[in-house]
């Protein structure tokens, strides 16, 4: 059984935080796997494919509705779990179904917190990564609030 780069994946902070869309084969979790990726964050609202074929990499749930952003609650927990993972030097990754708007939010509220950055950087520097992330203006206003509460 060989590994298949899942779709739409990048790095934004390189063996720290991915993006991609949804893995659809055991292939797509070892390829995460050989990246270091130890984590696997869904934001959909059903469980991704064959997620069990590979127990190495655990799958946590936010289930975020399509085309909505996620809760302050939902970025919260999803921000610590990517620092307790990073802590012990583990790789995250996050997907939602193509890897563009919950994920995209979920990357920039990162860059947010992690890198320091505006709400309206990160949601710029997440959009040069990922073409066509963030694609409501629900999603980028949770990240600009995000920015607000927290700066």
């Amino acid at each position: 059984m060989g590994t298949a780069k899942p779709p739409n994946f990048s790095w934004v902070a390189r063996g720290r935080l991915a993006g991609l869309g949804m893995p659809r084969e055991p292939g797509h979790y070892r390829f995460l796997l050989g990246q270091g990726v130890r984590h696997l964050v869904s934001l959909t609202e059903r469980a991704p494919p064959h997620h069990g074929s590979c127990p190495e990499l655990q799958l946590h749930r936010l289930r975020v509705p399509d085309f909505s952003p996620p809760t302050h609650e939902q970025i919260q927990s999803f921000l610590r779990l990517v620092e307790e993972a990073n802590g012990k030097g583990e790789a995250v990754a996050v997907h939602c179904l193509l890897g563009n708007g919950r994920t995209g939010t979920m990357l920039a509220c990162y860059l947010v917190k992690a890198q320091k950055m505006s709400g309206i950087d990160a949601i710029q520097e997440i959009r040069r990564l990922r073409p066509g992330a963030i694609e409501t203006h629900e999603q980028e206003k949770a990240v600009i609030q995000f920015y607000q509460r927290i700066k």
